[in-house]
């Protein structure tokens, strides 16, 4: 009797219990004050997936550039931050916390700071690496003209045709593309033909008329779209085309190019940075210095010069010459270095052709050199965009491109205002139908002392 008692104040215990922490459970408020099993960071588990962890990130990013930026006072950094804090947080996936982070820091308005995210991710662009059977240039149709090529490619069977800027195909084999009535059926029969082995075409240059047979091949893109392209216009006259600083070897073969260029005549040089859109100082100082030796260029940052450009040549160690580009510190370290063998002075006089989408080091390049007083200038007016940049990783991996100095001629002379040219001038691909290139036109007018521009009004 006194057991079953007992065993029943003991179950009327335990329902009391209960019920007291069940009325307890409900009054609490609905926030729990642990995270969730699901929001708890997992060992080895990236930090971006919680709310933490942005968070985190954020004020990385924020710290990176308050410490990094060339101009301290370009924004209030803190606040910068928290403007861009609820998204931030807030981000659901890793694409809407790359988005945020982009928003970000493309608010800074500099041009060259960059969100980059991390690597691999996918969406990143790629380059074409599978070589396909290609003439090697670039083209346009204009109905009742045909195929308009507006860059050749060097090293393709286009260049080997000799091929130019400006020439128009109009035929391939018995086919005639004026009437094709567009690019699509145009190239493709183009594409055909190349395809048999080899093309006949008919090309118009101007007003002169001609058949040229090109043979096959297979071009890789990746490998011809970064070269400089020379070709001659005139008995005196060399045409340069630079697209970009962005590789390795661009100064080397970029004073290659001049070399040939003198030896089959060329006393004056048309040299050509439209959509040069920028790339490794250290290229851009050796092409330079083909035309400028000594400092040509510095950087500021914060109210200081961060470090110099310099070009020198002297002897290298066969005995010959060597050429050294270099960006020096004002404590004499050397943040980058670039050498060639065999350089070349050109000492004739230049026209730098520039277009609006020429910018970062290509408008340095264009812009030294017209400092200097060793070239004039035509095309488009450019945008001023000159700062330097270097890469940043995050915590996570992030990677983000900082803008750490402001580049000014060598003097102090401002950039930002970009390049404006002696003479306004921009290509339509209707100019380039009917033989010319306005831009490269009046760089034969200026270099000549013409009282008119060649090929355009005769």
């Amino acid at each position: 009797m006194v057991t079953r008692v007992a065993r029943r104040g003991a179950r009327r215990v335990a329902l009391l219990l209960a019920a007291l922490w069940l009325g307890w459970a409900a009054a609490q408020p609905a926030v729990d004050t642990w995270p969730r099993p699901a929001e708890r960071p997992l060992a080895g588990e990236p930090a971006w997936l919680h709310p933490e962890g942005r968070e985190r990130l954020l004020q990385e990013l924020v710290a990176l550039f308050r410490t990094h930026y060339w101009d301290a006072d370009h924004v209030d950094w803190a606040d910068w931050g928290a403007r861009h804090r609820e998204a931030v947080v807030a981000a659901e996936d890793r694409g809407a916390l790359d988005a945020a982070f982009g928003r970000m820091v493309r608010e800074l308005g500099d041009g060259h700071s960059s969100w980059l995210g991390l690597p691999g991710e996918a969406g990143a662009s790629e380059r074409e690496t599978t070589p396909t059977p290609r003439l090697g240039v670039q083209l346009s149709y204009v109905d009742g003209r045909g195929l308009v090529i507006e860059r050749v490619y060097p090293g393709t069977p286009a260049a080997a045709a000799d091929l130019r800027r400006a020439d128009v195909i109009t035929a391939v084999g018995d086919r005639d593309l004026r009437a094709a009535g567009s690019l699509f059926e145009a190239n493709g029969a183009l594409a055909a033909a190349l395809g048999e082995g080899s093309a006949a075409l008919r090309v118009e240059r101007g007003r002169l008329a001609f058949d040229v047979e090109v043979g096959a091949t297979t071009v890789a893109w990746t490998d011809v779209a970064t070269r400089p392209y020379a070709v001659m216009l005139g008995e005196h006259v060399g045409y340069l085309h630079v697209p970009t600083f962005n590789e390795a070897g661009v100064g080397a073969a970029v004073h290659r190019a001049l070399h040939d260029l003198a030896a089959e005549g060329a006393s004056s040089l048309v040299l050509d940075l439209r959509g040069n859109l920028g790339g490794r100082l250290v290229e851009a100082g050796l092409v330079v210095g083909a035309f400028v030796s000594g400092p040509w260029a510095r950087a500021t940052a914060r109210g200081e010069v961060a470090w110099s450009a310099t070009y020198e040549v002297g002897r290298s160690p066969n005995g010959g010459l060597q050429a050294v580009s270099r960006l020096v510190q004002a404590d004499g370290a050397v943040l980058g270095e670039g050498r060639i063998e065999d350089p070349v002075a050109f000492a004739g006089p230049v026209v730098v052709v520039v277009g609006s989408e020429t910018t970062s080091a290509g408008e340095i390049v264009a812009g030294a050199l017209l400092a200097a007083g060793r070239a004039r200038a035509v095309g488009e007016a450019t945008q001023g965009n000159v700062e330097a940049i270097r890469a940043y990783a995050l915590a996570d991996g992030s990677r983000v491109l900082v803008a750490i100095a402001r580049v000014e001629g060598r003097d102090g002379a401002a950039l930002e205002a970009g390049v404006a040219p002696e003479v306004t001038a921009r290509a339509s691909v209707l100019d380039l139908a009917r033989g010319v290139d306005p831009p490269v036109a009046e760089a034969l007018r200026l270099l000549g002392g013409l009282p008119f521009t060649p090929g355009r009004w005769f």
